[in-house]
């Protein structure tokens, strides 16, 4: 399967579902950058519930339309120690992050200027991390798909729901789905892969 995708924020795990059944990842660079998305945003499970981790840009003034290729991210605030923090916080008491946890924190230790580059980062080392292997390319031009836009919309409509896996809080929240694929790789671990394989999110 082919597949077109917008470079998202520790992609969410439909996202990373549609990866691992790919053949051609296609990642999109020349789209615009659109608010209420997972460009510069990614959902983790907190002890209080599902908590949103948004990266500041720098605004371009009164543009109305910027290429997602020239978002720099806004490095004036504390957003990567606060989003390392949150993420440690939530996720210490699972069965993998101490496995993963070393990793996790190199990441961040080199962050891009440009959310994109950033974002290809995430996405990258989330799939080395399981050993999903794709082809990677990048589009030309600008390419319309459907799937691709519906996948990065953080506000949207879910059209499926995601098959229970053990989460840290899923006794005091219940199972949360829909999230950073973070959530899938710190309870799951090296298992994420017969995750992906059984479930089926397939979208049209």
């Amino acid at each position: 399967m082919s597949l077109i995708l917008h470079p998202s924020y520790f992609m969410d795990v439909m996202t990373l579902q549609h990866i691992y059944r790919s053949n051609n990842l296609t990642i999109e660079m020349h789209d615009s950058y659109v608010k209420q998305t997972y460009r510069n945003r990614c959902v983790i499970a907190a002890a209080n519930g599902k908590l949103s981790l948004n990266i500041p840009i720098i605004h371009q003034g009164q543009a109305t339309s910027v290429s997602n290729s020239h978002i720099e991210i806004d490095h004036s605030q504390p957003w990567a120690s606060n989003h390392m923090k949150s993420i440690c916080s939530a996720y210490r008491s699972s069965p993998y992050f101490e496995y993963y946890e070393d990793d996790f924190k190199e990441l961040f230790l080199d962050i891009p200027e440009l959310l994109l580059d950033w974002n290809l980062k995430t996405m990258r080392w989330l799939c080395d991390q399981l050993n999903i292997a794709t082809n990677w390319d990048s589009t030309d031009t600008y390419k319309a798909d459907q799937r691709a836009r519906y996948l990065i919309t953080a506000k949207k409509q879910h059209r499926t729901s995601l098959d229970p896996y053990m989460q840290v809080f899923q006794e005091k929240h219940g199972f949360l789905d829909h999230l950073s694929a973070l959530d899938l790789l710190f309870n799951l671990g090296p298992s994420s892969r017969d995750y992906l394989k059984n479930i089926d999110i397939t979208l049209e």
